[in-house]
């Protein structure tokens, strides 16, 4: 999966800004027994990621779901051999590619890290098994498929039917600190405006 802040070569709930880890932040909404936290550190893994670092490419197979613990990372894809921003996703949000993760096809989309980030990664597999018998577990694996579901709902609707100036201006009040995470390139792809229609967006009121 690749060492701690080095490259190999990942819908989203965000609570607050402030970063917790993948076990905290689910005890923050369920009640998990001793046997299930052991299980869970058991199968998960953190790695620590580069700025640029990029953990899946559209067209991969995926066997995981991915929890920002930390920094701030990007969904995108290509488009007429373009890459496009989907959107960005800071601490305490979930991520992977559905089509694939679950149904076992390529990915559709990319994640990748914009500053030092924190990744946990949860092999589907044995969550999957261990829903079956465990009710927890089998909420918890709803809640990250909904909420996926949902913020990718939310974000078709806005592409259709909100202007540039009113997406950018939700993007900004759910991530505050965007300009300093992400380049004007990638929120411009997001926005589907060029730089420089960028620029006249950041000086409307």
């Amino acid at each position: 999966m690749g060492l701690p802040y080095r490259k190999p070569n990942l819908l989203p709930l965000i609570l607050d800004h402030i970063a917790m880890s993948l076990l905290t932040y689910f005890k923050s909404l369920y009640t998990l027994d001793d046997d299930l936290e052991m299980f869970f550190d058991r199968i998960s893994v953190s790695n620590m990621y580069y700025k640029g670092d990029v953990l899946f490419e559209p067209g991969d197979y995926l066997q995981h779901i991915y929890f920002v613990e930390s920094g701030f990372t990007r969904v995108y894809y290509y488009k007429n051999a373009k890459d496009i921003t989907h959107y960005f996703f800071g601490p305490n949000t979930f991520s992977t590619g559905i089509e694939s993760v679950f149904y076992q096809k390529p990915s559709l989309f990319g994640f990748q890290a914009l500053t030092e980030t924190k990744i946990t990664m949860l092999p589907l597999g044995p969550i999957e098994r261990l829903a079956k018998t465990n009710i927890t577990v089998n909420h918890i694996i709803q809640k990250i498929l909904l909420d996926t579901l949902i913020d990718f709902s939310k974000r078709f609707y806005r592409s259709q039917f909100e202007t540039a100036h009113e997406r950018y201006r939700l993007l900004i009040r759910e991530n505050p600190s965007l300009f300093q995470n992400a380049s004007l390139g990638h929120i411009a792809s997001y926005l589907g405006v060029s730089q420089q229609t960028l620029s006249v967006i950041r000086g409307m009121r």
